[in-house]
């Protein structure tokens, strides 16, 4: 059963729209695992929140009502994230090797990847093509220089100055820095393609 929603609550959820939808449009599409589409959909499910508990955030100054909806937005694409994460078949995984990590451990790694994620938004945008296909989609050097055209050594010399930065900026602990395909200096100047 769907609420009604009263006509003078629907123009002022509307002018909010009209205000805030676009920021919350681009906050979201920054989102892990958050394609355009679902971004949209996310912004109209925040605001279907926000019309039907608006006696509670027509309470709130502006400030206050945007604050919420970004953390509706954010809360909303959490709890879709765990849905489908809880649906998808894990039964042919092997055991771990590993123990769990503590929730502290998990925590601190959890923090370090952020940080490196906006390290790596920040990048010149080949190298942020090269490092996410070869960290994030773990495509070997030969597979990202040729997708990308440009040479293995070009493609290692983007790997060297990300994690150089990465190493600058976050420190030594960033996780996924020990490959040893991606080692070794080029002689080429990885801003060619760029």
């Amino acid at each position: 059963m769907t609420a009604r929603i009263p006509p003078e609550i629907a123009d002022q959820v509307g002018r909010l729209y009209t205000e805030t939808a676009p920021a919350l449009f681009q906050h979201a599409c920054k989102l892990p695992q958050v394609d355009r589409a679902h971004a949209e959909d996310l912004v109209h499910i925040t605001f279907q929140a926000a019309a039907l508990c608006w006696d509670e955030l027509a309470a709130r100054d502006s400030e206050g009502r945007r604050r919420w909806l970004f953390a509706v937005l954010r809360n909303k694409a959490i709890d879709e994230w765990r849905r489908n994460w809880r649906q998808q078949p894990c039964a042919d995984l092997p055991e771990p090797i590993h123990p769990a990590a503590e929730p502290f451990n998990q925590v601190l790694s959890t923090l370090v990847l952020r940080r490196c994620w906006s390290v790596i938004e920040q990048m010149p945008p080949m190298r942020k093509r090269v490092v996410f296909l070869r960290w994030n989609e773990q495509w070997s050097t030969r597979e990202v220089a040729n997708w990308l055209g440009i040479t293995p050594d070009t493609v290692r010399g983007h790997i060297k100055n990300a994690r150089d930065q990465l190493i600058d900026q976050v420190g030594p602990d960033v996780p996924f820095l020990d490959d040893p395909e991606d080692s070794g200096d080029s002689g080429n100047d990885p801003r060619e393609g760029a």
